[in-house]
């Protein structure tokens, strides 16, 4: 059974559709990243999810229970879902202990009871002695996990996750979404994640619903849309793009000003098809040679990669390589077999990205 079932909703701010017909699966103990720039309605979905927005159209279940249907809808505190702020929302006159069993309070009488649950739930976000605390004596992250605590404190169906990150420094952050994935799978809790970060999305998702004006473009795992993405939205959204003039020869080579290249898997588009070649930095190869058909036009170190931009039939495309290369540097420039992404001319180009 699905953990959440998101069919044909339609929601309004003041009269103005911002979801129109989306629908959405989210499966048992998955992580469902909804990822997109500001104002293109995933926040909209979740608050929907939750039950803190009216939905005119549609139906959404949890674990098969409709929360929304025929005109009925279950109020937010009767969901049985947990939710995670970009704030926090501690409250600064209770402890640590306190802010976690506000939740429960509700809902248990028994008070050591209670306490047996707040220990259980700091033990597991790595807070365990620390109940005594304030919020202002906490680190960022210490607050967050905080959060994270109260809203497991209920044993929730689903989390949702309202870019629970975008507040804490760049090393703390990648660390607390490894603990709160982790923590998640373990305890077997389907959830929904937003963000507008990439790497984010990236990094704490099974699954990555690419949200674009109120529908998604695109849905699957993480690793496929950056991949194989379906357009050139997908696409440039997730990285950095170049595009190479391309015409299908067969169903497994392009021709382009770069030469032949010939694709892993079959291409999906008739031969003579005209259209552009999808590269990603990391899929072209640069070799040092004196009579290379490329050159080097310029270098940025940027850590673990060097950004290089490179000169090559025409084309000025953006490589990511390992090691700096000798400036002003003629290269041999070949590209790492895999399967390629073309898109017919047809196709819309929409490149601007918020």
């Amino acid at each position: 059974m699905a953990a959440l079932t998101i069919h044909d909703i339609c929601c309004s701010y003041n009269g103005k559709p911002v979801l129109d017909g989306l629908s959405l699966q989210v499966e048992s103990n998955e992580i469902m990243c909804l990822l997109g720039a500001s104002g293109c309605g995933k926040t909209t979905l979740l608050k929907a999810v939750a039950g803190l927005l009216p939905v005119s159209r549609g139906e959404i279940a949890i674990n098969g229970q409709p929360v929304n249907a025929n005109g009925r809808a279950v109020v937010p505190e009767e969901r049985n879902i947990g939710m995670i702020f970009q704030d926090y929302a501690l409250f600064p006159h209770l402890n640590v202990a306190q802010n976690v069993a506000f939740g429960l309070q509700s809902k248990e009488s028994n008070k050591a009871l209670i306490h047996k649950r707040v220990e259980e739930v700091l033990d597991l976000v790595n807070l365990a002695g620390l109940g005594d605390r304030y919020p202002h004596q906490l680190s960022g992250g210490q607050q967050q996990r905080v959060a994270i605590a109260r809203a497991l404190i209920c044993k929730p169906q689903l989390m949702l996750l309202d870019e629970p990150f975008s507040n804490i420094d760049t090393q703390v952050r990648m660390r607390l979404i490894g603990e709160i994935r982790a923590l998640l799978k373990e305890q077997g809790i389907s959830a929904i994640f937003v963000t507008h970060s990439k790497e984010e999305a990236f990094a704490f998702s099974d699954k990555l619903a690419l949200f674009r004006e109120g529908h998604i473009e695109q849905v699957g795992r993480p690793q496929t849309l950056y991949q194989q993405p379906q357009t050139p939205f997908v696409a440039d959204f997730l990285g950095q793009s170049n595009y190479v003039p391309a015409r299908v020869h067969d169903h497994h080579t392009l021709v382009t000003p770069m030469g032949p290249i010939v694709s892993e898997l079959a291409i999906e588009a008739a031969p003579g098809s005209e259209g552009q070649l999808l590269l990603r930095p990391r899929q072209i190869q640069l070799s040092e040679a004196e009579q290379g058909n490329g050159r080097v036009l310029e270098q940025q170190f940027l850590g673990a990669h060097t950004r290089c931009l490179v000169e090559c039939q025409g084309l000025v495309l953006e490589v990511s390589v390992n090691e700096p290369l000798p400036a002003v540097s003629q290269v041999q420039v070949s590209i790492t077999p895999h399967a390629l992404t073309f898109f017919p001319d047809h196709a819309e180009r929409q490149r601007e990205v918020a």
